[in-house]
């Protein structure tokens, strides 16, 4: 958990200090922000440095401290700290090198350090609400329904993350990745007919419905215990197999297919699948993740670079790519504004 206090209803942002979206190479830079990643290295002679990445809810920004011998054993991901320092850049990328870091104690809105996604949160329901009217099939329905009020899951389900540092991470990315996919699998089965539309689209809503229990969220997303060690696509095939197992109408071999569909959504053996999709729904499942996480990544790389005027990202470290903002800029910002 965080090593600040945090207050959800507290949404000002006086005394926050610069933004990370803000942050320009060559200029200083002052204000709170919360650790997503705290390295430990040691310089030539044998003395630590930090290696850092800090976050707020505008998004993050690499940070090295040379003189944070005094705080390396004392930071962890999700404690807030008061920076400043000046901004860089190192291989391709924005860095931020520290002159002073302090940890803060006191009371700090949580809003400064989390970010939620572009849809509110009764928008995002009734497009969930529209999905789950169109599922027709008994024992499909029961399950979600099981699963969602049975188990008390909704909720968590509209507050997860997608992921921790890229596609849709923000609170309410599940279920916005989720929906998305859903309403995308609809059209593939009208589009391919052969293809068993209800199952399809259950699927893609809890394709990554582990990552309730493989994240631990205040003011960074960070991997609980049981997410390290077992990951979301075994917690979550593990949850849902078991609530098709309750259900007494629930055919055998559609459980085994679910059961696939969820094993195999990430499509690669390396990519974490513990099997590759071996039926039409899972290749489209698959396919449709891949689409709607590759979409939101670019989003995320595009608006980072808002109100600039540049034809290509720096280099992303997490994407080995480039990506080229030019095209389609204006069209993208005249949605924003």
């Amino acid at each position: 958990m965080s090593g600040a206090q945090t207050d959800l209803l507290n949404n000002g942002t006086s005394g926050k200090g610069d933004w990370v979206a803000d942050l320009r190479t060559g200029l200083g830079a002052e204000g709170l922000y919360a650790l997503a990643q705290v390295i430990v290295q040691k310089k030539k002679d044998g003395s630590p440095y930090l290696r850092l990445i800090l976050q707020d809810r505008t998004g993050t920004i690499n940070a090295i401290f040379w003189e944070g011998e005094a705080l390396a054993g004392r930071l962890s991901e999700g404690a807030i700290v008061r920076v400043s320092g000046d901004v860089g850049e190192y291989r391709g990328s924005a860095q931020l090198t520290v002159r002073k870091m302090e940890i803060v104690e006191e009371t700090v809105p949580r809003s400064f350090f989390m970010k939620t996604g572009p849809e509110d949160r009764d928008e995002l329901y009734a497009r969930l609400e529209k999905v789950l009217a169109g599922i027709s099939t008994p024992y499909l329905k029961t399950l979600i329904n099981r699963l969602f009020d049975g188990q008390g899951l909704l909720e968590p389900y509209l507050e997860a993350p997608a992921a921790k540092l890229r596609h849709q991470g923000y609170i309410g990315g599940l279920a916005e990745h989720s929906v998305n996919m859903a309403e995308h699998a609809r059209y593939c089965s009208e589009f391919y007919p052969e293809v068993d539309g209800d199952l399809v689209v259950v699927a893609a809503l809890l394709h990554d419905i582990g990552k309730i229990f493989e994240y631990r969220v205040d003011t960074v997303i960070e991997y609980s215990d049981e997410g390290r060690l077992e990951g979301h696509v075994v917690m979550g095939e593990r949850l849902v197999r078991r609530q098709a197992d309750s259900i007494s109408e629930f055919p055998e071999p559609v459980k085994s297919h679910l059961s696939h569909l969820i094993l195999s959504h990430q499509g690669r053996l390396e990519h974490g699948s513990p099997v590759v999709p071996m039926t039409l729904e899972a290749v489209i499942l698959h396919a449709i993740d891949h689409l709607d996480s590759r979409v939101a990544t670019f989003r995320d790389i595009r608006d980072r670079y808002r109100g600039e005027e540049r034809d290509w990202s720096e280099y992303d470290r997490l994407g080995e790519q480039f990506w080229y903002l030019a095209a389609g800029r204006e069209s993208a910002d005249t949605e924003r504004d």
